[in-house]
């Protein structure tokens, strides 16, 4: 189905058992938008993926795109401290989490009905304008550097490691896509991420779901 630009799309074929309701809307940005109203839900959420990952680091900078996972939830022109949205979500019954794989990066939130509002305006600016606080930059590379010595110790990231290990060389799959101090630590790293933020970072290749009693 064609979904026109701008316009909110509502009869959507779903399971006759489903109770809940949906509509897709494409804003003019190029941003597409599934809708879910659960009249039952005692939170609401929203989740949204950029359809780049770690494959666009470069072989120089090995985890810059996981790296700009870390730093978009720390701080943005609107709401500038760097643990606003954390704080907020605390005190809203809400957490968060993020994700960062070879094609894309995905981002995530809940929180209660009556916070909702304000969890996805602050949620909404680390796509508009985020700061990458120049203390944020320093202090998270020591956070990735954390994840990474922690994951050494899994299996599930061995195999992962082995298995990108076998692969022809020069392959951008072989890349190591953790990052951490070491691969990190260029002191141009925030112009790096800024560059990489401006270039892919883009409305077009976004998609955001939102579920909600509302």
């Amino acid at each position: 189905m064609s979904t026109p630009i701008n316009q909110l799309i509502t009869d959507l074929e779903k399971s006759k058992s489903d109770t809940l309701n949906y509509a897709i809307k494409i804003l003019p940005n190029g941003l597409k938008i599934l809708f879910i109203s659960d009249p039952d839900a005692n939170k609401s959420s929203a989740s949204l993926g950029v359809n780049i990952g770690n494959l666009v680091d470069g072989l120089d900078v090995p985890g810059l795109a996981h790296f700009c996972e870390h730093l978009l939830f720390m701080g943005t022109e609107k709401y500038p401290s760097e643990n606003d949205f954390a704080e907020y979500l605390s005190k809203n019954s809400g957490r968060y989490n993020a994700h960062t794989s070879s094609d894309k990066t995905v981002y995530m939130f809940e929180v209660s009905n009556e916070g909702f509002e304000g969890a996805l305006d602050r949620f909404a600016q680390f796509f508009n304008c985020p700061l990458f606080n120049e203390g944020s930059v320093e202090r998270e590379i020591n956070a990735v550097d954390s994840e990474f010595k922690k994951n050494k110790n899994l299996d599930t990231w061995r195999n992962y490691q082995l298995f990108k290990s076998l692969l022809a060389k020069g392959s951008p799959f072989t890349q190591f896509s953790t990052g951490n101090k070491q691969t990190l630590n260029h002191p141009d790293i925030r112009d790096r991420l800024l560059k990489m933020y401006n270039k892919y970072y883009t409305s077009e290749i976004m998609n955001l779901v939102v579920y909600t009693k509302l």
